[in-house]
């Protein structure tokens, strides 16, 4: 069975990682991307277990927001955390998830996820701008299923 990260090249996880680093430089929150096989039914309650697993309910202001990709069954998802969805405006995850997705009917994944992340990006700086004692709490890295480390 293919590994996940095959799915993209090389220089579509970089940009992917480059658009996170980016979108920190102006925010407290913490943006991470999961990539999974399977997603099954309901993409947005994997999410919330990725969410969980991940860490990201453990951040100092509760501003993350993760990306949820499910390969095999083609679903997507966009999860923000309880301080960030409190600020966003109504069906502002729903046109970040419609740019995305987008993208993703054209077999763009790369570029509907650095897209959805600048956006997500833009609102994080305009609510959580950086504070001087800011500290990454999670890793700019994009988390594969397969690729989990077995307890």
């Amino acid at each position: 069975m293919a590994k996940l990260r095959g799915f993209f090249r090389k220089e579509d996880l970089a940009a992917i990682i480059s658009a996170i680093e980016h979108a920190e430089t102006r925010t407290s929150g913490e943006i991470r991307v999961r990539v999974e096989r399977k997603g099954g039914n309901d993409p947005l309650k994997k999410a919330m277990i990725a969410f969980e697993k991940l860490g990201m309910k453990k951040t100092s202001l509760r501003n993350g927001i993760l990306f949820y990709v499910s390969l095999q069954d083609r679903k997507f998802a966009i999860l923000g955390d309880n301080m960030i969805n409190a600020k966003v405006p109504k069906g502002f995850w729903d046109i970040v998830k419609n740019a995305v997705v987008e993208k993703f009917r054209e077999k763009q994944f790369a570029i509907g996820l650095v897209g959805g992340i600048n956006l997500a990006g833009e609102k994080l700086a305009e609510y959580f701008p950086l504070e001087k004692d800011d500290k990454n709490e999670l890793p700019n890295a994009i988390s594969f299923e397969d690729e989990d480390v077995k307890k």
